[in-house]
């Protein structure tokens, strides 16, 4: 259950969001313009999803040091 949670919590931030969707719109114009295979789709896919659990564990550490 706890890793339901997170997920629903990773996908509640908006600048998740953000980010997914503009990689999502680059990846189907660089597939219209130049071919792209689909491991290097899912690997930036993974790419973004690992920065952005970076950022957000980063900015809960900084958020609790500031409190």
């Amino acid at each position: 259950m706890k890793i339901f949670n997170a997920i629903w919590t990773y996908l509640k931030d908006w600048k998740n969001l953000l980010a997914h969707s503009l990689v999502g719109v680059a990846i189907l114009l660089v597939a219209f313009i130049i071919p792209v295979e689909p491991i290097y789709r899912i690997l930036i896919l993974v790419i973004v999803v690992a920065l952005n659990l970076i950022r957000m564990k980063y900015s809960k550490k900084h958020q609790s040091v500031k409190e």
